[in-house]
């Protein structure tokens, strides 16, 4: 799957890039760049892409990502309809290995920072008791200059490459698979996807978009992305069904039509094909997880 190259800005007076969002919902496209990349979204949800993984993320995603791993946060709709109650707070740190001086990261003090880049090729999900820690601590980078934003930075690499809690989101490999040529062309079949997956989506006219017929497309879908076309849509759309169970304000059937299904049938099997679970039981446990003392129905 092939993702636009973003250009990260060069500051002059700073080694590394440090930047807070706050905006209306988040319009970045599928991308990669050459810089490490350390993301926490105070406030947001909705799909996220990463590599081949795709899931539903919420307040408080924390991630580090290696350089040109395929990524994306996408927003559920409402965040796109000008409401009030809706917005994103993103903090993003990005930065090149050779940052602080060519070969840097190669002295042995810092043996674990390395490990740590190779474990950012899959993309790191930061889970559990160092959350809070390494947020706070992204924050403090943001909020601080010379000096002491550096050493601040550092204290961040190494709380993230210490943590024990944390989930490798895409398959090993993906991040050199990238073919540089056909960049837009897959960049504008993920595009429409990510705009369009809560609607009916015809084969057709998304093969039309690259400019192939339905069987071509398929064979190029599948070639770039290592999944059929039809398994990634139903992914995205299963991610934000997982999404709206959480919430807990629709029903079942409901969210089978909300997120482009038509067939309540076909909405369970895929349910139960990409998670393990049925519809029912997936909200069962996530209740049972985060209420573990409630006993009321």
């Amino acid at each position: 799957m092939q993702p636009k190259l973003e250009k990260v800005p060069q500051i002059a007076t700073s080694s590394i890039f440090v930047k807070r969002e706050i905006t209306p919902y988040m319009d970045y496209p599928w991308h990669y760049h050459p810089e490490f990349e350390i993301i926490f979204v105070e406030k947001s949800y909705g799909v996220r892409l990463m590599g081949n993984h795709i899931g539903h993320f919420s307040d408080g995603d924390l991630m580090f990502i290696s350089p040109n791993l395929p990524h994306v946060w996408r927003n559920d709709s409402d965040f796109y309809q000008d409401r009030d109650d809706r917005w994103v707070d993103v903090y993003v740190i990005q930065f090149r290995e050779d940052a602080l001086s060519k070969g840097f990261f190669d002295l042995p003090e810092f043996t674990y920072i390395k490990k740590l880049f190779i474990l950012g090729q899959q993309g790191m999900l930061i889970t559990g008791k160092d959350h809070k820690k390494i947020s706070d601590l992204i924050k403090k980078v943001y909020n601080s200059s010379g000096i002491e934003r550096l050493t601040v930075f550092l204290s961040t690499l190494r709380a993230i490459a210490s943590i024990q809690e944390y989930s490798l989101l895409s398959s090993a490999g993906y991040a050199n698979t990238i073919n540089y040529i056909d960049t837009e062309r897959i960049t504008k079949v993920m595009n429409y996807l990510m705009e369009n997956y809560t609607e009916e989506i015809h084969l057709d006219k998304v093969a039309d978009l690259v400019n192939l017929n339905k069987s071509s497309f398929c064979r190029y879908f599948k070639t770039r992305t290592k999944k059929t076309y039809s398994q990634f849509l139903n992914e995205i759309r299963i991610a934000h069904a997982c999404k709206l169970l959480i919430s807990g304000d629709k029903r079942i059937s409901q969210i089978c039509y909300a997120t482009g299904y038509n067939n309540i049938s076909h909405f369970n099997r895929q349910f139960k094909l990409i998670t393990g679970f049925t519809a029912k039981e997936y909200a069962k446990q996530y209740f049972l997880h985060s209420y573990p003392n409630r006993t009321d129905s």
